[in-house]
């Protein structure tokens, strides 16, 4: 039998670069655009203080579609214009950015724009080059740090739909772009607003904000709280859970390691399952602990969690934590949990670490002897609900950016290789220009 050949649907045709439109063409890149590699200069010229023009030196200081220099140039060897594709070329390679201002580049980059500019929409071929990073990767030269050079760039291959189509599919792809990034814009507002939040529960308790000064405060070991709050060690109102004596287990056992406590996010949802026979070394911990890592960088990491969801009453996690178990009627987990996501109280035990550099460990008792500030119960759920609430507001707007995130991926495999054409959408000549 003869080779299968696969058939190509009609009003499609295969090119160098695969199935496309029978009315696309296939161009060298270096036909339609202007290649500029970019040259680092003397390092003397470099600085902080925002003195010359900014100066981008690879991926590094790239964003989701804009860099953000750290560094700036007072005597440029190469630079770009404004509004140029930025095109990592040194490890990693293919990576693009738009440049938001003129810029000075180093040799990390390149700068592409369109030299014909009724023939390329400048929009269209940064998505055209984001989505063609894979196979711009594949032409990177040397072993341990990829490259490409400007030989690489002007050969390489890309699709060119016809210019009117090219600015809708451009259009297309930005709108879902902007809202990715006003997602962003939510996400860190409530990010702040939980801070401030926090700062505010802490202080003053779970009251309003135009009512703080009805608030009796005091001067304690930790600061001014309210008057009727204790400030106790944290061994007083809480332990560090233990395997019981004489206890078997057997079988199938839920095990925690460090890469599955979460950071951010309150419930250790995550676990593997290992046989008992495996479980030679770990922490016992049951159901509503809080695992505390104890090792850098983790701690400062803000790594911790609280078990919620072992088919078990207990588990083994990794030694690098601590297990902690809130007694019932003097501390409510969640309200501990959130204390020591305080900034200034995590740097505070992370100054009391001991060990080599690299391997620093909290002890047991620094642990155990950390003064905390401890409301009525009462207050420490109020206290804790009204931070879960902003959690669920934070996770709700992530996980609506990640279906953005994953839109705007099937948008670009399709619009980019043709399956689906929108030359026939109507977009108002104002929004194009946008």
């Amino acid at each position: 039998m003869g080779k299968e050949v696969n058939e190509v649907k009609e009003g499609y045709k295969e090119t160098e670069i695969g199935v496309l439109p029978e009315d696309w063409d296939v161009v060298r890149l270096g036909a339609i655009a202007k290649i500029n590699m970019g040259q680092s200069p003397p390092s003397e010229t470099y600085n902080t203080e925002g003195i010359g023009l900014p100066f981008l030196q690879g991926k590094a200081e790239f964003g989701e579609v804009y860099p953000k220099p750290v560094k700036w140039c007072s005597k440029p060897f190469k630079t770009c214009d404004k509004l140029s594709i930025l095109v990592s070329v040194r490890a990693p390679v293919g990576d693009v950015n738009i440049a938001p201002f003129k810029c000075c580049i180093g040799r990390g980059l390149a700068s592409i724009s369109p030299s014909l500019k009724k023939l390329i929409d400048a929009l269209f071929l940064f998505y055209e080059l984001r989505f063609t990073k894979s196979r711009l990767q594949e032409q990177g030269s040397g072993t341990t740090f990829q490259s490409i050079n400007r030989n690489v760039l002007e050969t390489f291959l890309i699709s060119l739909p016809p210019f009117s189509e090219q600015r809708k599919i451009a259009h297309v792809l930005s709108t879902i772009q902007r809202a990715i990034e006003l997602q962003d814009k939510v996400i860190a507002a409530t990010r702040e607003l939980k801070k401030s939040l926090m700062r505010h529960l802490f202080t003053y308790g779970p009251v309003p904000v135009d009512q703080v000064d009805r608030v009796p405060l005091k001067e304690t070991e930790i600061g001014m709280v309210p008057e009727h709050w204790e400030v106790v060690r944290l061994r007083e109102v809480a332990d560090f859970t233990k395997k019981p004596r004489g206890l078997n287990y057997s079988g199938n056992i839920p095990f925690i390691p460090m890469e599955l406590i979460p950071i951010g996010r309150v419930n250790i949802q995550k676990y593997i399952i290992k046989p008992s026979s495996e479980i030679s070394s770990g922490v016992y911990c049951e159901q509503g602990d809080l695992l505390l890592a104890k090792i850098t960088p983790s701690f400062e990491n803000y790594k911790q969690g609280i078990i919620s969801q072992i088919p078990k009453p207990f588990a083994f996690a990794t030694t690098e934590v601590y297990p902690i178990k809130a007694r019932k009627d003097f501390l409510e987990i969640l309200y501990l949990f959130y204390y020591l996501l305080i900034p200034q109280v995590r740097q505070d035990i992370a100054g009391k670490m001991e060990g080599t550099t690299g391997r620093q460990r909290i002890s047991k008792s620094v642990i155990q002897n950390y003064l905390i500030p401890i409301p009525p119960l009462s207050e420490q759920r109020q206290i804790a609900r009204f931070l879960i609430t902003v959690d669920k507001k934070i996770e709700a707007e992530e996980y609506r950016k990640s279906t953005l995130q994953s839109l705007f991926q099937t948008m670009l495999h399709l619009l980019m290789t043709g399956k689906v054409r929108v030359k026939d959408l109507e977009v108002k000549e104002d929004a194009l220009r946008q």
